[in-house]
């Protein structure tokens, strides 16, 4: 499977869970049932808004909107840098979008071939106001590269299932 079709499987599950989608939620063992049953009942409006320069989904709900940008690796470090520019300059567009806009984006990172929660959690480290600078307090950040790049350690990001406990 080539990283672009792992990278719409990811997308799609993820999308699902955020969705509230019960036969997704059905399957997955690392969230407990509570936080599946509040999930249902709660769900976001997942809209996907893949393409060359824009985010993979947002979801909306009438709390919370928040644009989520969709890695996958089989790596535990995702370098920005490597393979192409086109992480970097994605994420420095994110950033210019960020100081226009003040909303907050979150990089999901999943890690492929893992037991438990595969998500990790990131955004940037940036002057965010009202909720969403309540929220950033608890949501790791990239790291930057001593060359500039951003990067992200799984092993340091916030796991899904915590943030679906804040969320719901």
């Amino acid at each position: 499977m080539d990283a672009a079709v792992n990278g719409t499987v990811y997308e799609r599950e993820l999308k699902l869970i955020l969705a509230g989608n019960e036969d997704k939620l059905g399957k997955i063992g690392w969230i407990r049932e509570d936080v599946k049953e509040r999930i249902k009942s709660r769900p976001f409006l997942v809209v996907r808004a893949a393409g060359s320069h824009g985010f993979d989904i947002i979801i909306i709900r009438h709390d919370l909107s928040i644009p989520i940008e969709i890695k996958s690796s089989k790596e535990k470090i995702l370098n920005f840098s490597s393979s192409s520019a086109r992480s970097q300059e994605q994420a420095e567009e994110y950033v210019e979008m960020i100081s226009k806009t003040g909303v907050m984006p979150l990089y999901a990172f999943r890690l492929k071939s893992v037991n438990g929660d595969p998500w990790r959690i990131f955004t940037f480290d940036s002057q965010y106001e009202g909720r969403y600078r309540i929220f950033a307090k608890n949501i790791p950040k990239l790291e930057v590269t001593k060359g500039g790049s951003y990067s992200m350690k799984w092993e340091k990001g916030l796991q899904l299932t915590s943030l679906l406990e804040y969320l719901f």
